[in-house]
């Protein structure tokens, strides 16, 4: 049975085919969800796109994949060493939801131990479609763009190309 309003948290460093996985499995056990993007306030190697470049990249998934009635809104989930306070953050961008559906064991187990249902989601092909992994192909310019959606190749491109 379908729960009403999923929770889904993610760098989006760059946006790529496993992050289009997980939400589009988490929408077969939501009827709508909220989109979380993680580390909302930091800017390094690990994270080098700006949370507004992740919000235009994710408003542009939505609507190609047709999501629009499906994502009630995206949030900021800003880094904090003190996971209770990453915690309240969290929840008060949140507002309410049913369930978390994610596959970060760190982020599932707060949302756990805080008492909200978690259902974690298999990665798919982790060892390909991870941000990290990405990222190096774009900066030793190799073929990464099969890893993406296509409508997001230039923007990531324009972003993160040397």
């Amino acid at each position: 049975m379908k729960v009403k309003i999923g929770l889904v948290i993610g760098r989006f460093q760059p946006f790529h085919k496993g992050h289009l996985y997980l939400i589009k499995k988490a929408l077969k056990e939501a009827d709508k969800i909220i989109v979380a993007i993680g580390s909302s306030n930091i800017s390094d190697e690990n994270n080098p796109l700006s949370y507004k470049t992740r919000i235009k990249m994710l408003k542009k998934v939505i609507v190609r994949e047709k999501l629009v009635n499906k994502v009630i809104k995206i949030i900021p989930s800003p880094d904090d060493p003190s996971d209770d306070i990453w915690l309240a953050k969290l929840l008060k961008n949140a507002g309410k939801f049913d369930i978390a559906l994610g596959n970060n064991d760190w982020t599932n187990g707060i949302l756990g131990k805080a008492g909200y249902k978690v259902l974690e989601i298999p990665y798919l092909k982790r060892s390909s479609y991870q941000g990290t992994v990405i990222r190096k192909l774009i900066k030793s310019n190799n073929k990464w763009e099969n890893l993406v959606p296509v409508y997001l190749v230039g923007k990531i491109s324009e972003k993160l190309t040397p």
